[in-house]
């Protein structure tokens, strides 16, 4: 049984990092057509955070919470509203493949939290996969042939690394992980969808309406598809299989954004890129492996 729950953690986990790679696919069009950044995370908070309300008023399960559970959500929405507000920001800057790649140095960060904070064991085989990763996005980004250097953008994309590493952790070592997977996930796009309100009115002042239908769709995916299941499956994998496979997996959202351009944008995959994705999927095997051997030594 233990063994049939760390392969449906592993498979939400590549759900979800899958679904987060599908976000400047929906997020950066609104923007180009005339939408403020700030509207666009606070619609897709809103739009997400009803819907996953709805859900949870057909299945019956009860929205209260501890004021323990609400502390631990309130910091967990800010860490991930954070972390959208200022990646999707970054794209802006920087490359959004040099952005993604900085982004993907919280595999380390939650490995080295893990390790030295919780004393958790972490085998060679997990530490290769960190290396095969990082590096496999960094080919998949294309930073190699040269990338527009901003410091605003760079010190945005590290700040990234902070924050989503903080959110696996405390979801992993919080009373969180112990909730209900819909309940945790509906608080967490609830505080986020609050703190975007707040900080779209101090900022813009108001909340800006869609430029066109197209906009509204982009959006309505965003918030559905890049948010809702995303994060439900996140939560769900960490549960399952804990922060640090969680965020290791997570290079599959690099790789779902560079087949999703190539397919829908029209963007060239180069002979350096295919390299990376076979890099990254050598990566993911090596994960699945580790966490069966880990299971089978127990």
């Amino acid at each position: 049984m233990k063994s049939f729950e760390s392969f449906k953690g592993v498979i939400y986990a590549v759900i979800s990092s899958s679904t987060f790679g599908l976000i400047p696919l929906f997020a950066v069009p609104p923007v180009l057509a005339g939408m403020p950044v700030n509207s666009v995370v606070f619609y897709r908070f809103f739009f997400s955070a009803i819907a996953i309300g709805l859900v949870l008023i057909l299945k019956k399960i009860d929205f209260r919470i501890s004021r323990r559970e609400f502390a631990m959500l309130c910091v967990l929405g800010i860490l991930y509203a954070s972390t959208s507000l200022i990646l999707t920001s970054s794209y802006f800057y920087i490359p959004s493949g040099t952005a993604t790649t900085i982004h993907f140095l919280y595999p380390v960060v939650v490995s080295l939290i893990m390790a030295l904070m919780f004393k958790e064991q972490s085998s060679m085989l997990l530490y290769g996969a960190v290396v095969l990763a990082i590096g496999g996005v960094y080919m998949l980004s294309g930073v190699q042939q040269g990338a527009e250097v901003n410091v605003i953008g760079y010190l945005m994309a590290f700040s990234t690394v902070l924050t989503y590493a903080g959110y696996l952790v405390i979801v992993n070592r919080s009373c969180i992980n112990r909730m209900n997977g819909l309940k945790a996930t509906f608080w967490v796009l609830t505080m986020g969808m609050v703190i975007f309100f707040f900080n779209t009115m101090i900022q813009d002042g108001y909340i800006s309406g869609f430029p066109d239908t197209k906009s509204v769709i982009q959006v309505l995916m965003l918030a559905l598809l890049s948010t809702l299941v995303s994060d439900l499956t996140l939560i769900l994998a960490i549960q399952r299989i804990g922060s640090t496979i969680t965020a290791i997996l997570g290079c599959m959202e690099p790789l779902t954004a560079v087949c999703m351009g190539a397919i829908f944008l029209g963007e060239k995959c180069s002979l350096t890129q295919g390299v990376g994705v076979l890099i990254i999927l050598c990566a993911v095997i090596l994960v699945i492996y580790s966490s069966k051997k880990k299971k089978a030594n127990c």
